[in-house]
């Protein structure tokens, strides 16, 4: 049996844990992990990126595992979804973008996706309607930050914001 391989790049250990079991029934040789630094093999056929990881972005591992393989199908899973983010993950080699939750049988429908852009960019707009203005904050800062490389006074001067404000709203869960 030909093997394929999966990269989970997960920091909910119960999702994450889910996702091995199930892609590994599917016939699927898995590899997780919780962070980015965590990688060490970066050739994979295909990857299941969060786009949230206690301080990253699984929009920064698109970049790394394109570049160590062109033909990597890479799914973005996150529980906040957003326009800016699904247009960034696609401009950067993703072939999908899904909100939370998603199970292995939507996740390999979406390793089928044409990589040319999201099919229904509709399920996008609804998923993001449903995100409270405060989630959507935090989402927004949370990229801005990462896009930064984590520092925070570069962000803050970015939005706009003070220091100490950015940090406060960094601090509150949305």
């Amino acid at each position: 049996m030909n093997h394929k391989s999966l990269l989970i790049l997960e920091d909910d250990q119960g999702l994450r844990e889910a996702l091995v079991a199930d892609f590994e029934d599917k016939g699927y040789q898995v590899v997780h992990a919780e962070h980015i630094r965590e990688l060490n093999n970066l050739n994979y056929d295909f990857a299941i990126l969060d786009l949230r990881l206690n301080g990253e972005s699984g929009l920064n591992a698109i970049e790394i595992l394109k570049k160590n393989n062109p033909a990597c199908r890479i799914v973005i899973l996150t529980g906040f979804g957003s326009i800016s983010t699904a247009v960034e993950a696609m401009k950067l080699g993703a072939i999908n973008y899904l909100t939370k939750p998603a199970n292995s049988d939507q996740i390999e429908e979406a390793f089928e996706a044409s990589p040319s852009a999201i099919e229904d960019k509709s399920e996008v707009l609804d998923a993001s309607k449903r995100i409270s203005l405060s989630q959507n904050e935090h989402e927004y800062i949370s990229f801005v930050l990462a896009q930064n490389s984590g520092n925070v006074s570069k962000t803050a001067r970015e939005l706009g914001l003070h220091r100490q404000s950015l940090q406060r709203k960094l601090r509150k869960k949305p």
